[in-house]
């Protein structure tokens, strides 16, 4: 699968995933998640499966999650894309933080690619890198 190809679910959970794993060990309990997320451990539970079973996740029989290198790589593309909006939303037109965090959940999956790349170019060059934006997304 390429980036675009999960629905707006999946990636979310791909990029708390990715989000919780930056802050901690590497690895994140399946509790993390759908705290994260607000959703409940059985709808986590399903998800994970799915995610392991498209090569997005491993994890051992109520294990820990950890992302695969593909999995990896749809997080930190998600998690900038979430990061790069955020930021725009409080930087340049001055939204809350908290409207910022659920607007860009919003909008990331529905962005083009191409378009998404010229705006973290604009954004880049108006405000500076992506990658000083902060992570949390208020979880």
């Amino acid at each position: 699968m390429a980036i675009g190809d999960l629905t707006p679910s999946y990636e979310d959970y791909i990029e708390a995933i990715y989000d919780l794993a930056l802050h901690g060990s590497g690895s994140v309990r399946s509790t993390d998640v759908a705290d994260a997320l607000g959703f409940s451990k059985a709808s986590v539970a399903r998800a994970t499966k799915n995610l392991r079973e498209m090569g997005y996740i491993e994890q051992e029989r109520y294990g820990e999650i950890t992302l695969t290198q593909a999995g990896r790589e749809y997080g930190e593309h998600i998690l900038t894309r979430h990061r790069m909006l955020r930021a725009f939303l409080i930087d340049a037109l001055g939204v809350d933080e908290e409207a910022a965090n659920q607007e860009a959940c919003m909008m990331e999956h529905t962005i083009s690619e191409d378009t998404m790349a010229k705006w973290i170019a604009w954004y880049e060059k108006n405000y500076g890198p992506v990658s000083a934006t902060p992570t949390s997304r208020a979880m």
